[in-house]
């Protein structure tokens, strides 16, 4: 589920958080920061029960409507295809989610007028209109159905967005990136596939793998920018001489620190690489100016660490490029011939 710069921003907040709030330990706020992002997966869960909710609303609807004194003939003989429908038997059927629903005791009870009303407001649209009324349908049909029932209203709808959320305190900033990976999952779940298709996971469950390496590359990266801290800040302090220290965002110095500890121990990510994503990190997280400001000093640290020595890529290179936020592609050389000998 998680993808490289999603982790580096969870590092970054939990840096800020362990130097501004002055956190007991490095080994608990690294559990803080595991907890949080092991909590996505907790959100995803209650997205795709969310889906399964509201087809469950829907067959009590019918079958109350059937019970009425008076029933018409529409609601003796109700058309029971979103209920019946294949693409929510395979959700339904996949035993993770269910044991997983189980384990985190997934409880809508409190919310189902908010899905009652979603569930209404989806009756009345023309693409669910327009399914219902066909006389056979796909697996593909099926699927989209169940595709745009999850886009258009349960991942739109602020009241759910709102209620949600009081059950985890960092989802909010999350809400939108899990809501496009279990997106993604849904849009990708082929027929030929087994029920049992493994849902989104922080990392990987298993131990080997690239998914392990990402579980590595957190540790290390949120560890070694708090351990060498001190000696980072020397660099720092070296190139942002024509810079107000006291003016700086403390959040522009961790993205820096963050940055060198990645040029130094993450020998198979490519300096081009870390030095945009950390770019990007402070157009994020900072001020306007935040993004020249890492950039030109990162730029001016690349060489010093080269000169020193500290970095040893898998694949050298000698220029690095990135676009500006204004003025168009800017190119930079780096690394000088008598530096790679």
């Amino acid at each position: 589920m998680v993808n490289r710069h999603f982790l580096r921003q969870k590092v970054l907040q939990s840096l800020y958080a362990y130097y501004i709030g002055e956190a007991e330990s490095i080994e608990k706020q690294e559990k803080f920061l595991y907890d949080n992002i092991y909590k996505l997966y907790e959100l995803e869960i209650n997205l795709l029960a969310a889906v399964l909710e509201m087809r469950d609303l829907e067959e009590a609807r019918i079958e109350e409507a059937k019970n009425k004194f008076y029933p018409t003939e529409e609601e003796r003989n109700p058309n029971l295809r979103f209920v019946n429908n294949i693409y929510l038997q395979k959700l339904a059927a996949n035993e993770e989610l269910k044991k997983a629903m189980n384990n985190l005791h997934v409880n809508f009870s409190l919310i189902t007028d908010v899905l009652r009303s979603l569930m209404s407001k989806f009756r009345q649209s023309e693409h669910y209109i327009e399914y219902m009324k066909k006389e056979e349908v796909t697996y593909e049909e099926e699927r989209k159905i169940i595709v745009r029932l999850f886009k258009n209203y349960i991942i739109r709808s602020e009241n759910l967005f709102e209620l949600i959320c009081e059950k985890g305190f960092t989802w909010e900033c999350d809400y939108e990136y899990v809501c496009q990976v279990t997106l993604q999952f849904l849009k990708i779940w082929a027929e030929d596939e087994s029920t049992q298709k493994p849902l989104p996971y922080p990392f990987d469950k298993s131990e080997e793998g690239a998914a392990e390496n990402d579980r590595e590359f957190t540790r290390n990266l949120f560890r070694n920018t708090i351990n060498h801290a001190d000696e980072y800040e020397e660099y720092i302090n070296k190139r942002s001489q024509n810079w107000d220290r006291e003016r700086l965002a403390y959040i522009d110095v961790l993205i820096i620190k963050m940055a060198m500890s990645e040029f130094i121990y993450c020998p198979t990510i490519p300096l081009r690489v870390t030095l945009n994503e950390y770019i990007e990190l402070a157009k994020e997280f900072s001020t306007d100016k935040s993004r020249l400001f890492v950039n030109g000093v990162l730029d001016r640290i690349i060489t010093d660490l080269r000169i020193d020595n500290k970095i040893y890529k898998d694949e050298d290179e000698e220029l690095l490029y990135f676009e500006t936020i204004e003025g168009g592609q800017e190119s930079y050389s780096h690394f000088h011939a008598q530096l790679r000998q």
